[in-house]
């Protein structure tokens, strides 16, 4: 009795031709209809639409962004320099260097911030982030990178509002009302900001009526109540007193086991208690890159020696 030929559905036959390699594909295109290869096309042109910008090699698990040749020019003053590095997951980053050197201006390239704030900035080079999406790409809104990047500036700038409103700005802006959703972003996010003990019986009060370091571990709180998956610091403690940095730094310390988190700061010694990696930079380039422990102890470039030692 002879076997009877099994027919392979549209979808199947193209799924086959999708899996082919080699002699294989010619054979698997022979089996299409013409049916067939106009659904082929379209999907094909689809799954092109979707690849647009992406970085089909990045580390998702290693990585938070890959940075590749990228380069930046404020109308003809050029900012940053070829610069192609990784920022790694769940580790806090730390962007050294002398003043103007282009440490805040990366940092802002890491949420789309220069092109917000000037409008003659240009660009050359890839910063792709997450799943290896281009950050750049215009199919990405702004409102997205700044709810998956939360940013801490150099001085403490709470909302002229309750601590309370503060923390549940962001979540509001999304949609979220509910009351009881509203009451546990707020707590959970003061507590992660290590504020919700000191706080937890004044949440009417203005955010303004805290100390300095208080306001800035609430802007913390701000930052992290929309669950961002990065957190980018600006020079955070330069405004505090001693006391109010340590605590800034230990909850650094902390946060990282939740967020990736890069740092600009001009304390060295900061740079070496609280971060993993360290990126040297130097007239819009980064000289050095890699573990603080080793940049700081045998550092292989001339530069960064130099910069180390106070030179």
């Amino acid at each position: 009795m002879k076997k009877q030929k099994v027919q392979l559905t549209q979808e199947e036959r193209i799924k086959a031709y999708f899996k082919a390699t080699g002699s294989k594909k010619v054979a698997a295109w022979a089996k299409l209809t013409k049916e067939d290869r106009k659904l082929y096309k379209k999907m094909q042109k689809q799954h092109e639409k979707e690849l647009v910008g992406k970085k089909l090699d990045f580390n998702s698990r290693k990585n938070s962004y890959e940075v590749r040749d990228w380069s930046l020019w404020y109308g003809k003053q050029r900012g940053l320099r070829h610069i192609t590095v990784d920022i790694e997951k769940n580790k806090v980053t730390s962007l050294i260097g002398p003043n103007g050197a282009g440490k805040t201006v990366f940092l802002r390239c890491l949420n789309r911030m220069n092109s917000v704030m000037f409008s003659n900035v240009k660009t050359l080079g890839n910063i792709y982030f997450f799943n290896g999406t281009n950050l750049y790409s215009p199919n990405i809104p702004q409102v997205e990178i700044t709810t998956r990047v939360g940013t801490i500036q150099q001085k403490p700038t709470p909302f002229p509002m309750s601590i309370y409103d503060n923390v549940a700005y962001g979540p509001r802006l999304h949609g979220i009302t509910d009351k009881k959703v509203l009451d546990k972003i707020v707590h959970d996010a003061l507590d992660d900001a290590a504020l919700w003990s000191e706080v937890k019986d004044k949440l009417a009060d203005y955010g303004t009526s805290l100390s300095g370091g208080q306001q800035q571990r609430l802007c913390i709180a701000r930052a992290i109540a929309l669950k961002p998956e990065v957190l980018l610091m600006d020079q955070p403690t330069s405004a505090l007193d001693p006391i109010a940095a340590n605590k800034i730094e230990n909850l650094i310390l902390t946060l990282k086991r939740k967020y990736t988190i890069v740092l600009v700061t001009h304390s060295l010694s900061q740079a070496q208690r609280v971060s993993d990696n360290t990126f040297f930079f130097y007239k819009g380039r980064i000289v050095e890159a890699g573990p603080t422990r080793k940049i700081f102890t045998d550092p292989q470039q001339k530069k960064t020696k130099d910069y180390i030692l106070g030179r």
